[in-house]
């Protein structure tokens, strides 16, 4: 969990096992437990988007805008 934790506030590109791209800020990450770990990002188009660690392909930070 501490290794997700380091993205919490900060600008990300998000690539999915799906390929499906986001890119936002991200505003919570939240532990179920059992390895499953939440990540809630405002993208672009100020919309919540809620994804699970385990739909990550690719994450990256982003400069401020």
């Amino acid at each position: 969990m501490d290794g997700w934790k380091r993205w919490d506030g900060k600008r990300v590109f998000i690539i999915l096992n799906n390929n499906r791209k986001y890119t936002g800020k991200v505003v919570s990450i939240d532990d179920a437990g059992n390895g499953l770990v939440f990540i809630n990002i405002v993208d672009k188009f100020a919309r919540l988007v809620t994804i699970t660690s385990g739909e990550i392909k690719l994450i990256q930070e982003e400069e401020d805008e």
